[in-house]
């Protein structure tokens, strides 16, 4: 069984408390709707009899009476004694009708009978239960031949139905609601495989956290085109410093070597690897690299998109073997010191145009003209292209979204990584809602 953190599980609640309320609410008004308008008042009327005798009662005579007390109450219920009373007040009910409106009790200690009666009609329940206790009277008068039972309190008619308390049910449906919203919350939690906190990363993943990019949905909603590279066009937003941070962890992960080829990967498309490795290579040329950004998703790549600029790019090159006229390739961007190779035509075959020796020859080239060079890589789940292109990397970096991410393609990321000796650099969290200091999920996605 999965350990559970009770951290991760208040902010979760926490950051969900609306969904508790929906329950609440829901069950408030359904319950009110069937209390005042479904639900039938029902009115209850109690006859109480006693065993009792004429003569003076010995010690053993109170004892038999006690004794006899569970034989009375069955015989309350009996055929006889219910069927008489249908008979006498030309009741509809049959007899399990009849039994099933019925209840009888024993006073502790005593020598009293109860016999309550519910129905729909007040004055129809105190006559079926008076009714009852005469004819119960005369069934022991016929078994015992005894004349020791008699009336203590005739049935009263009820004013009030007896199963019927607006105040004391509307209580109850609010608990209800409030248990049933926190179990549907509790089994969301438990079954919800996505990343829930970058506490969860650390712990079951095994790498370095080189970042964690808080979301930025209300600074897109600025910028008409969502693809949009926020960091140019959002230079004091607060992101901006988390791209700057994951820049200086990696150039400090880099100390004993050198790295100018960084790929930038993720499990699944979505997690926002794109916008990762975007403004990565946008802050790398803010601080006076020259840097060179180039989408190696054959498949669906984006960057022509986010820079607006043509898609005649990496695989046209490969295919061509064009590495003389290289500089037809490299697009240059309006930021200072960065250039852009996009992905061009979608291939039939990406994944051969990656382990090509060409395409080695091309980053090779590359290599002595750019500081850095970020690599805009596909997803690694059930694709092979990111696996080839970490192999002619000197970092990989694997993006991962808070809420979005699975933990289990994560881990397999990871291990797919590892057997191909990728030079893992450790994983940035991204998209990270920001509430009062703790990490909860936004749906927005910027792949």
């Amino acid at each position: 069984m999965e350990e559970l953190n009770i951290n991760d599980i208040l902010k979760f609640f926490v950051k969900k408390i609306w969904v508790i309320g929906i329950f609440t609410v829901a069950c408030v008004i359904l319950g009110l709707i069937y209390s005042t308008s479904i639900k039938t008042p029902l009115y209850k009327s109690t006859t109480s009899i006693i065993l009792a005798s004429d003569q003076t009662i010995t010690q053993s005579d109170l004892t038999l009476y006690q004794k006899l007390i569970n034989t009375y109450t069955q015989i309350v219920t009996s055929k006889n004694v219910l069927n008489n009373t249908i008979s006498d007040l030309y009741l509809k009910d049959s007899y399990d009708e009849l039994k099933k409106k019925v209840s009888v009790s024993a006073v502790t200690d005593t020598e009293i009978i109860k016999i309550s009666v519910s129905n729909e009609d007040a004055n129809l329940a105190k006559r079926i239960s008076d009714s009852i206790a005469d004819n119960f009277k005369e069934e022991v008068q016929k078994i015992y031949n005894l004349t020791n039972v008699s009336i203590l309190d005739k049935a009263e008619v009820a004013d009030v139905p007896y199963n019927y308390n607006l105040i004391k049910e509307f209580i109850i449906y609010i608990f209800g609601g409030i248990l049933l919203g926190a179990l549907y919350l509790f089994i969301s939690y438990y079954f919800d495989r996505n990343i829930k906190s970058k506490d969860e990363v650390e712990s079951k993943i095994n790498l370095p956290i080189m970042g964690s990019v808080r979301d930025c949905e209300k600074e897109v909603k600025n910028v008409t085109n969502k693809n949009a590279i926020l960091l140019s066009n959002h230079p004091r937003a607060g992101f901006v410093e988390d791209i700057k941070t994951i820049r200086t962890n990696l150039d400090f992960a880099s100390l004993d070597q050198k790295v100018k080829k960084v790929l930038v990967t993720s499990s699944i498309p979505g997690e926002g690897k794109s916008f990762v490795s975007s403004n990565l290579a946008i802050s790398f040329a803010q601080n006076n690299k020259k840097v060179l950004l180039i989408d190696t998703d054959l498949r669906k790549g984006v960057v022509h998109k986010k820079f607006n600029i043509k898609n005649i790019g990496l695989s046209n090159l490969i295919v061509k073997n064009d590495i003389d006229n290289i500089n037809d390739y490299i697009n240059k961007t309006t930021i200072d010191n960065l250039d852009v190779i996009t992905r061009g035509i979608v291939p039939p075959n990406p994944s051969e145009l990656l382990n090509s020796k060409v395409f080695k020859n091309i980053l090779d080239k590359l290599e002595g003209l750019y500081d850095y060079i970020i690599l805009d890589g596909t997803p690694i789940t059930n694709l092979p292209d990111s696996l080839i292109v970490s192999g002619l990397s000197d970092k990989t970096l694997i993006v991962s979204t808070i809420g979005y991410t699975p933990i289990d393609l994560l881990e397999n990321t990871k291990k797919s990584l590892e057997n191909v000796n990728a030079p893992l650099a450790g994983i940035i969290i991204n998209r990270v809602p920001v509430h009062k200091g703790g990490y909860y999920y936004s749906a927005y996605k910027y792949e």
